[in-house]
């Protein structure tokens, strides 16, 4: 059995406001899991929870993994995207300030994390139903498509690179990073979505040969970013396609009982999806994303860069 190392740090004692960093093995190279920034979803964090399961009844890691199963405490406890604190979005804050609000405090004591991890995975729900895919600047970076392209899950799609985000800011520091999101609810987990998580995780460890087992060899479609659609009229909105599925523009996406079918404007595909669900104008029924050559040039670099000096902590 391999006990993990355990490092709690308070950031604010006042509000209980701590981060649990859980470490199996000592070397390298080391993995970093993140998850739970928001309480959007635990599904996410229950994938971090079954991956713990799993290292702790091996009898040896050979390297390092450490996970942070809930990187937003306050927030994960009240259900919420921002914190109830200072009203900021975690992900959005990134490399942080040590000298900051609460939410960028957590920002920087993760990212003393990150800057010395080998590679970087970040678990995240979406905020609609949506099929498990990895998110990446694997246009920009070498080092990150390389990442993406052995975790293995079946869609790797372009990331908006919105800066203060976590993997925006680690892949412009050289870091290899990617976004796996997943489907999850507010008030349930989805169980086969963190399952489908974990093993990904575990055959990029086995690849690594840092846990025992055979790996599976997988491929993954690469695509550009996600865009939105958007209804504009309300109803029971019934969708008629399937997550992952490939769609053309003007093909439907489904319809609003009795007053409309709902068209998708774009080709590519389908990566989240509305249920069954009333829905009121402007709401969004789907994100699409866009095949890999209709990307805009004026959106893209030229080739894969190589990584930028990492920082120093």
């Amino acid at each position: 059995m391999v006990k993990p190392t355990v490092d709690a740090l308070d950031i604010d004692a006042k509000t209980g406001t701590t981060l649990g960093f859980y470490t199996y093995g000592q070397h390298r190279p080391n993995i970093l899991i993140v998850s739970g920034s928001n309480g959007l979803s635990a599904t996410d964090v229950y994938a971090s929870y079954l991956i713990m399961k799993h290292l702790q009844d091996l009898s040896r890691v050979d390297g390092s993994v450490t996970l942070l199963p809930v990187a937003g405490p306050l927030a994960f406890r009240l259900g919420a995207k921002v914190s109830p604190l200072d009203s900021k979005d975690l992900d959005t804050v990134f490399p942080g300030d040590e000298h900051g609000t609460v939410t960028q405090r957590i920002a920087w004591e993760i990212w003393r994390k990150v800057s010395q991890a080998d590679y970087v995975i970040y678990l995240k729900t979406g905020v609609q139903s949506c099929i498990s895919h990895s998110v990446a600047m694997h246009r920009e970076y070498i080092h990150v498509r390389n990442l993406a392209s052995q975790i293995g899950l079946p869609l790797v799609v372009q990331s908006l690179g919105n800066r203060g985000a976590l993997t925006t800011e680690a892949a412009h520091e050289g870091i290899p990073v990617v976004t796996i999101e997943m489907r999850g609810e507010r008030e349930s987990v989805e169980p086969q979505a963190a399952v489908e998580v974990r093993e990904a995780i575990l055959n990029f460890m086995r690849m690594k040969d840092m846990i025992p087992g055979d790996s599976i060899d997988t491929s993954s479609v690469y695509t550009g970013r996600t865009k939105q659609v958007n209804i504009d009229t309300e109803g029971f909105f019934v969708p008629s396609v399937n997550l992952g599925e490939e769609i053309r523009n003007g093909e439907i996406l489904g319809v609003v009982q009795e007053k409309s079918e709902v068209q998708s404007p774009y080709d590519g595909t389908v990566v989240s999806l509305s249920r069954m669900n009333y829905l009121f104008e402007g709401d969004m029924v789907a994100r699409i994303a866009s095949p890999l050559v209709e990307q805009p040039i004026e959106e893209e670099v030229e080739k894969l860069s190589e990584p930028a000096p990492r920082r120093k902590w």
